[in-house]
């Protein structure tokens, strides 16, 4: 009896041994399993017909990227400025490679005011055919807007609850609950002002594309008028609040040809589906068959659609992305699927790249793909990231985070051929 007790403990302590050995080449080889599934899970392509794009609309022709180039821009620049220090909220990226910079002025808070809000200027590569000299402001790369923003622009950016639209002619457009303006940043000018309504409560503003007409979405209902503020105000969608749950539609989006307005629709505080409505009454209609509720709105009239599902190592499909064309036959086609959890993504405006975020240990991992043939344009780590986004025409990306212990800001610079044959 006593010799079956033995070789049961013996049993045991060898079993444990190898427990401990599993677990410890799992934790040794993981960030290699990482890696592999980073860069080869993706699959081949979705097929697709010849000629065949998004909406009518696209241009799904492959490319031959370049190497991208970094640009590591200076932050250090901000820490003695003609305003005092600053700190940048935000930073968005244009075709021409200007970097627009919002800032938080400290030193220009007021009790009756509140915080304000500083806009400058960077050009990348004015910085970097300078070679790069953060503490020297003689050079021409970085200007100032002389007037500081109020309306509580600074909150708004924070939680990214504000609206930006670059128009690729010089100006921009930004709004939030309380103000929306088109801003020169060439002549570092605003080039135009639009009163919002009173007695609403606004969630955002969108400028048409051909800036003759603003889409209001609010608590009360979703408007339009034209750019105008002594034109009419036209409701085409009213707000309601079955069983107390309150419906609204927000987050406008222009199509291409200014005939339909997009919009997510929410119960209270969660996005529930998509809606889009002609620019007059009777035309508006809940887009039922995209059945998710992380979607963006692209340029060329598609809608993204993404799944995320977890962390956990036995989960499949962690991430799977496609488009949704409201146009067509309204299908959801999947274009990518992958055992990579995505916490975070960016795609560019008209839905060629993807740019993704996941865990690898303690470090964040930024990746740019090509969504349709799966090639990955970059690739890097970062102790953190705060904001990133691509230029309208897709060659510039910005990224704002953490690496080594200090913040960063990275202009990245894709250039690529597309494929004739």
């Amino acid at each position: 009896m006593n010799k079956y007790k033995g070789e049961n403990k013996s049993n045991k302590i060898f079993d444990a041994l190898v427990y401990i050995i599993i677990i410890a080449t799992l934790l040794m080889i993981a960030p290699l399993i990482h890696r592999f599934a980073s860069n080869y899970s993706f699959g081949s392509p979705a097929a697709l017909l010849e000629g065949e794009h998004f909406g009518g609309r696209g241009d799904l022709r492959s490319r031959r990227y370049a190497e991208p180039v970094k640009i590591n821009l200076p932050l250090a620049s901000l820490r003695e400025t003609p305003h005092g220090r600053l700190n940048l909220l935000a930073a968005r990226i244009t075709d021409s490679g200007s970097v627009i910079m919002f800032c938080d002025s400290p030193s220009e808070y007021s009790e009756r005011l509140g915080r304000a809000t500083r806009i400058a200027v960077l050009n990348a590569e004015s910085y970097a055919n300078h070679g790069g000299y953060p503490y020297n402001l003689d050079y021409d790369y970085l200007a100032f807007f002389p007037r500081i923003l109020r309306w509580g622009l600074d909150g708004s950016i924070r939680a990214g609850d504000y609206v930006f639209k670059d128009y690729s002619d010089g100006n921009i457009f930004i709004s939030n609950s309380r103000t929306a303006f088109l801003f020169d940043y060439n002549e570092l000018r605003f080039a135009a002002h639009y009163a919002l309504p009173e007695g609403l409560n606004i969630y955002q503003a969108a400028l048409s594309n051909n800036r003759e007409m603003l889409a209001i979405a609010a608590e009360e209902g979703f408007f339009v008028r034209e750019a105008s503020p002594d034109a009419p105000l036209i409701e085409l969608i009213a707000s309601s609040s079955p069983g107390g749950v309150l419906i609204t539609a927000r987050e406008p989006f222009w199509s291409s040809g200014d005939d339909y307005i997009f919009y997510k629709i929410y119960a209270d505080e969660y996005i529930r589906n998509a809606g889009m409505t002609t620019v007059t009454p009777g035309g508006n209609q809940q887009l039922m068959a995209l059945d998710s509720t992380n979607f963006i709105f692209l340029d060329n009239d598609a809608i993204f659609y993404y799944f995320s599902s977890g962390s956990a190592p036995y989960q499949e499909n962690l991430f799977r992305c496609g488009f949704f064309d409201p146009f067509g036959d309204r299908r959801m086609t999947d274009s990518m699927r992958s055992q990579v959890y995505y916490f975070d993504i960016a795609v560019s405006p008209r839905g060629t790249l993807l740019a993704a975020l996941s865990h690898n240990g303690n470090m964040t991992r930024l990746i740019i793909l090509d969504i349709r043939t799966k090639q990955q344009v970059y690739s890097a780590l970062y102790d953190a990231v705060h904001s990133f986004s691509f230029s309208p025409n897709e060659r510039n990306f910005i990224l704002h985070g953490r690496a080594n212990g200090e913040q960063v800001l990275h202009a990245i610079k894709i250039d690529w051929e597309e494929d004739t044959n």
